[in-house]
Protein backbone atom coordinates (compact mmCIF):
# COMPACT_ATOMS: atom_id res chain seq x y z
CA UNK A 1 0.00 0.00 0.00
CA UNK A 2 1.59 3.37 -0.93
CA UNK A 3 0.65 6.65 1.17
CA UNK A 4 0.92 10.25 1.32
CA UNK A 5 1.79 11.68 4.55
CA UNK A 6 1.69 15.31 5.20
CA UNK A 7 3.32 17.11 8.01
CA UNK A 8 6.22 15.61 9.97
CA UNK A 9 5.84 17.43 13.46
CA UNK A 10 6.46 15.25 16.66
CA UNK A 11 3.31 13.18 15.45
CA UNK A 12 3.28 13.17 12.16
CA UNK A 13 6.94 11.78 11.71
CA UNK A 14 6.69 9.25 14.32
CA UNK A 15 3.47 7.90 12.36
CA UNK A 16 5.21 8.09 9.19
CA UNK A 17 7.79 5.71 10.56
CA UNK A 18 5.68 3.70 11.67
CA UNK A 19 4.04 2.99 8.01
CA UNK A 20 7.87 2.88 6.95
CA UNK A 21 8.34 -0.12 9.34
CA UNK A 22 5.67 -1.91 8.33
CA UNK A 23 6.48 -2.20 4.49
CA UNK A 24 4.19 1.03 3.30
CA UNK A 25 5.82 2.81 0.47
CA UNK A 26 5.29 6.46 1.44
CA UNK A 27 5.79 9.61 0.37
CA UNK A 28 6.26 12.92 2.57
CA UNK A 29 6.27 16.28 2.49
CA UNK A 30 6.74 18.88 5.51
CA UNK A 31 6.94 22.99 4.90
CA UNK A 32 10.25 22.52 6.47
CA UNK A 33 11.59 20.08 3.93
CA UNK A 34 14.81 19.24 5.96
CA UNK A 35 12.19 17.50 8.20
CA UNK A 36 12.09 14.41 6.15
CA UNK A 37 15.64 13.79 5.58
CA UNK A 38 15.44 11.03 8.49
CA UNK A 39 12.41 9.16 7.03
CA UNK A 40 14.09 9.26 3.83
CA UNK A 41 17.23 7.44 5.02
CA UNK A 42 14.36 5.13 5.89
CA UNK A 43 12.92 4.66 2.33
CA UNK A 44 10.45 7.47 2.00
CA UNK A 45 10.08 9.34 -1.12
CA UNK A 46 9.54 13.28 -0.93
CA UNK A 47 6.94 15.18 -2.61
CA UNK A 48 7.26 18.76 -3.21
CA UNK A 49 4.33 20.17 -2.40
CA UNK A 50 1.28 18.85 -1.42
CA UNK A 51 -0.43 18.63 -4.60
CA UNK A 52 2.83 16.26 -5.85
CA UNK A 53 2.08 14.03 -2.88
CA UNK A 54 -0.97 13.87 -3.73
CA UNK A 55 -0.72 12.99 -7.53
CA UNK A 56 1.43 10.72 -6.64
CA UNK A 57 -0.61 8.14 -4.12
CA UNK A 58 -3.98 7.08 -4.10
CA UNK A 59 -4.08 7.60 -0.26
CA UNK A 60 -2.81 10.85 1.41
CA UNK A 61 -2.80 11.03 4.93
CA UNK A 62 -2.13 14.52 7.12
CA UNK A 63 -1.31 15.33 10.07
CA UNK A 64 -1.11 18.81 11.07
CA UNK A 65 -1.06 21.85 13.33
CA UNK A 66 -4.10 23.32 13.90
CA UNK A 67 -6.97 24.28 11.84
CA UNK A 68 -5.18 27.11 9.76
CA UNK A 69 -2.45 24.73 8.72
CA UNK A 70 -4.99 22.11 7.61
CA UNK A 71 -7.12 24.57 5.43
CA UNK A 72 -3.98 26.08 4.02
CA UNK A 73 -2.59 22.28 2.72
CA UNK A 74 -5.68 21.88 1.28
CA UNK A 75 -7.12 25.45 -0.60
CA UNK A 76 -3.51 26.89 -1.11
CA UNK A 77 -1.54 27.35 -4.31
CA UNK A 78 -0.04 23.77 -4.91
CA UNK A 79 -2.44 22.11 -2.60
CA UNK A 80 -4.06 19.41 -2.19
CA UNK A 81 -6.91 20.21 -4.01
CA UNK A 82 -5.36 20.79 -7.17
CA UNK A 83 -4.74 16.99 -7.78
CA UNK A 84 -7.40 15.65 -6.13
CA UNK A 85 -9.94 13.77 -7.86
CA UNK A 86 -12.22 10.40 -8.74
CA UNK A 87 -10.52 7.95 -6.90
CA UNK A 88 -8.06 9.84 -5.10
CA UNK A 89 -8.21 9.69 -1.01
CA UNK A 90 -7.59 12.17 1.37
CA UNK A 91 -7.72 11.28 5.22
CA UNK A 92 -7.21 14.36 7.80
CA UNK A 93 -5.65 13.28 11.29
CA UNK A 94 -4.83 16.74 12.50
CA UNK A 95 -7.04 18.35 15.83
CA UNK A 96 -9.27 20.40 14.34
CA UNK A 97 -13.09 21.81 15.01
CA UNK A 98 -15.85 20.35 13.10
CA UNK A 99 -16.64 22.79 11.03
CA UNK A 100 -13.18 22.96 9.55
CA UNK A 101 -13.44 18.84 8.81
CA UNK A 102 -16.84 19.84 7.08
CA UNK A 103 -15.29 22.60 5.13
CA UNK A 104 -12.37 20.42 3.66
CA UNK A 105 -15.05 17.50 3.21
CA UNK A 106 -16.99 19.50 0.58
CA UNK A 107 -13.52 20.25 -0.74
CA UNK A 108 -12.60 17.59 -1.60
CA UNK A 109 -16.05 15.55 -2.81
CA UNK A 110 -16.80 18.82 -4.92
CA UNK A 111 -13.51 17.40 -6.93
CA UNK A 112 -14.60 13.76 -6.81
CA UNK A 113 -12.51 12.79 -4.41
CA UNK A 114 -13.00 10.64 -0.76
CA UNK A 115 -12.17 12.17 2.89
CA UNK A 116 -12.45 10.58 6.09
CA UNK A 117 -11.39 12.66 9.06
CA UNK A 118 -9.47 10.66 11.84
CA UNK A 119 -8.00 12.66 14.87
CA UNK A 120 -6.04 10.08 17.06
CA UNK A 121 -5.76 10.68 21.33
CA UNK A 122 -2.64 10.33 22.10
CA UNK A 123 1.23 11.95 22.13
CA UNK A 124 4.61 11.46 21.08
CA UNK A 125 5.18 8.31 22.57
CA UNK A 126 1.94 6.26 21.61
CA UNK A 127 2.36 7.68 18.10
CA UNK A 128 6.11 6.18 18.36
CA UNK A 129 5.10 2.76 19.85
CA UNK A 130 2.00 2.59 17.28
CA UNK A 131 -0.49 3.08 20.25
CA UNK A 132 -2.83 5.63 19.04
CA UNK A 133 -6.45 5.75 19.30
CA UNK A 134 -8.01 6.76 16.01
CA UNK A 135 -11.29 8.65 16.03
CA UNK A 136 -12.37 8.46 12.30
CA UNK A 137 -15.41 10.29 10.86
CA UNK A 138 -16.77 10.24 7.11
CA UNK A 139 -16.81 7.81 4.20
CA UNK A 140 -17.23 3.94 5.70
CA UNK A 141 -15.87 2.58 2.95
CA UNK A 142 -12.30 5.06 2.88
CA UNK A 143 -12.30 3.54 6.78
CA UNK A 144 -12.37 -0.07 6.35
CA UNK A 145 -10.09 0.44 3.48
CA UNK A 146 -7.76 2.98 5.61
CA UNK A 147 -7.77 -0.05 8.50
CA UNK A 148 -3.99 -1.13 7.01
CA UNK A 149 -2.99 1.60 7.98
CA UNK A 150 -4.41 2.75 11.18
CA UNK A 151 -3.55 -0.72 12.83
CA UNK A 152 0.05 0.25 12.31
CA UNK A 153 -0.11 3.91 13.70
CA UNK A 154 -2.51 3.04 16.50
CA UNK A 155 -3.74 0.54 19.09
CA UNK A 156 -7.87 0.75 18.23
CA UNK A 157 -10.01 2.99 15.62
CA UNK A 158 -13.56 4.06 15.92
CA UNK A 159 -15.71 4.84 13.42
CA UNK A 160 -17.91 7.98 14.68
CA UNK A 161 -20.45 8.49 12.03
CA UNK A 162 -20.52 11.24 9.45
CA UNK A 163 -17.63 14.37 9.21
CA UNK A 164 -17.42 16.34 11.98
CA UNK A 165 -17.54 13.55 14.88
CA UNK A 166 -14.19 12.64 15.20
CA UNK A 167 -13.38 16.69 15.76
CA UNK A 168 -16.05 17.10 18.13
CA UNK A 169 -14.91 13.60 19.89
CA UNK A 170 -11.28 14.45 19.87
CA UNK A 171 -12.35 17.63 21.38
CA UNK A 172 -14.20 16.36 24.48
CA UNK A 173 -11.60 14.25 25.23
CA UNK A 174 -9.13 17.01 25.26
CA UNK A 175 -10.97 19.13 26.84
CA UNK A 176 -11.09 16.38 29.68
CA UNK A 177 -7.46 15.88 29.87
CA UNK A 178 -6.49 19.89 30.36
CA UNK A 179 -8.89 20.15 33.34
CA UNK A 180 -7.51 16.86 34.36
CA UNK A 181 -3.60 18.33 34.49
CA UNK A 182 -4.82 21.72 35.64
CA UNK A 183 -6.23 20.28 38.54
CA UNK A 184 -3.46 17.78 39.08
CA UNK A 185 -0.92 20.44 38.77
CA UNK A 186 -2.71 22.63 41.63
CA UNK A 187 -3.11 19.64 43.71
CA UNK A 188 0.54 18.88 43.08
CA UNK A 189 1.58 22.70 44.37
CA UNK A 190 -0.85 22.35 47.18
CA UNK A 191 0.92 19.57 48.77
CA UNK A 192 3.87 21.21 48.39
CA UNK A 193 2.95 24.10 49.75
CA UNK A 194 1.13 22.51 52.39
CA UNK A 195 5.01 21.02 53.61
CA UNK A 196 3.74 17.43 52.13
CA UNK A 197 6.01 15.60 49.92
CA UNK A 198 4.47 15.44 45.86
CA UNK A 199 5.77 12.13 45.33
CA UNK A 200 4.00 10.74 48.02
CA UNK A 201 1.03 12.06 46.86
CA UNK A 202 1.94 10.68 43.22
CA UNK A 203 2.29 7.33 45.41
CA UNK A 204 -1.81 7.56 47.26
CA UNK A 205 -2.91 8.85 43.90
CA UNK A 206 -1.83 5.51 41.78
CA UNK A 207 -3.29 2.99 44.36
CA UNK A 208 -6.66 5.37 44.37
CA UNK A 209 -9.97 5.28 42.12
CA UNK A 210 -8.47 8.18 40.48
CA UNK A 211 -5.32 6.63 39.42
CA UNK A 212 -4.20 7.09 35.85
CA UNK A 213 -1.38 6.76 33.24
CA UNK A 214 -1.24 10.76 32.41
CA UNK A 215 -0.63 11.37 36.27
CA UNK A 216 1.91 8.25 36.53
CA UNK A 217 3.65 9.30 33.38
CA UNK A 218 3.68 13.00 33.96
CA UNK A 219 3.99 13.69 37.89
CA UNK A 220 7.68 12.31 38.16
CA UNK A 221 8.71 15.06 35.52
CA UNK A 222 6.35 17.78 36.46
CA UNK A 223 8.39 17.44 39.76
CA UNK A 224 11.67 17.85 38.44
CA UNK A 225 10.55 20.65 36.29
CA UNK A 226 11.21 18.84 33.08
CA UNK A 227 8.99 19.57 29.97
CA UNK A 228 10.26 17.83 26.85
CA UNK A 229 7.25 18.57 24.93
CA UNK A 230 5.03 14.84 23.99
CA UNK A 231 2.06 17.57 23.65
CA UNK A 232 2.90 21.24 23.01
CA UNK A 233 1.14 23.15 25.48
CA UNK A 234 -0.11 25.30 22.53
CA UNK A 235 -1.59 22.85 21.02
CA UNK A 236 -3.67 21.68 24.52
CA UNK A 237 -4.68 25.35 24.65
CA UNK A 238 -5.91 25.37 21.07
CA UNK A 239 -7.84 22.52 21.83
CA UNK A 240 -9.26 23.98 24.52
CA UNK A 241 -10.38 27.20 22.76
CA UNK A 242 -12.21 25.00 19.59
CA UNK A 243 -13.63 22.85 22.64
CA UNK A 244 -15.05 25.80 24.57
CA UNK A 245 -16.48 26.91 20.86
CA UNK A 246 -18.16 23.81 20.84
CA UNK A 247 -19.90 24.37 23.85
CA UNK A 248 -21.21 27.99 22.92
CA UNK A 249 -22.72 26.05 19.61
CA UNK A 250 -24.72 23.74 22.09
CA UNK A 251 -25.19 26.35 24.76
CA UNK A 252 -23.33 24.62 27.29
CA UNK A 253 -21.81 26.17 30.18
CA UNK A 254 -17.97 24.78 30.81
CA UNK A 255 -16.75 26.62 33.65
CA UNK A 256 -14.16 24.51 34.68
CA UNK A 257 -12.98 23.99 31.09
CA UNK A 258 -13.32 27.60 30.67
CA UNK A 259 -11.53 28.43 33.92
CA UNK A 260 -8.40 25.97 32.70
CA UNK A 261 -8.19 27.38 28.95
CA UNK A 262 -7.40 30.49 31.36
CA UNK A 263 -4.08 29.14 33.25
CA UNK A 264 -2.80 27.54 29.90
CA UNK A 265 -2.97 30.59 28.00
CA UNK A 266 -0.74 32.19 31.15
CA UNK A 267 1.29 29.59 30.39
CA UNK A 268 1.67 30.40 26.94
CA UNK A 269 1.98 34.17 27.89
CA UNK A 270 5.14 32.53 30.21
CA UNK A 271 6.70 31.55 26.82
CA UNK A 272 5.97 28.26 27.76
CA UNK A 273 4.02 27.14 24.60
CA UNK A 274 6.78 24.80 22.79
CA UNK A 275 7.09 22.97 26.16
CA UNK A 276 4.96 20.12 27.22
CA UNK A 277 1.01 20.94 28.15
CA UNK A 278 2.39 19.60 31.55
CA UNK A 279 4.18 22.90 32.00
CA UNK A 280 0.75 24.34 32.49
CA UNK A 281 2.21 23.36 36.17
CA UNK A 282 4.24 26.16 36.44
CA UNK A 283 1.47 29.16 34.92
CA UNK A 284 -0.34 27.57 38.21
CA UNK A 285 2.98 27.87 40.58
CA UNK A 286 2.90 31.44 39.43
CA UNK A 287 -0.79 32.67 40.75
CA UNK A 288 -0.08 34.12 44.11
CA UNK A 289 -2.86 34.29 45.82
Amino acid sequence: MEVGFLGLGIMGKAMAMNLLKHGFKVTVWNRTLSKCDELVEHGASVGETPAAVVKKCKYTIAMLSDPSAALSVVFDKDGVLEEICAGKCYIDMSTVDAETSIKINEAIQSKGGHFLEAPVSGSKKPAEDGQLIILAAGEKALFEQAVPAFDVMGKKSFFLGPVGNGAKMKLVVNMIMGCMMNAFSEGLELASRSGLDPHTLLDVLDLGAIANPMFKLKGPTMIKNSYAPAFPLKHQQKDMRLAIALGDENALSMPIAAASNEVFKKARSLGLGDSDFSAVFEAVKSLKH
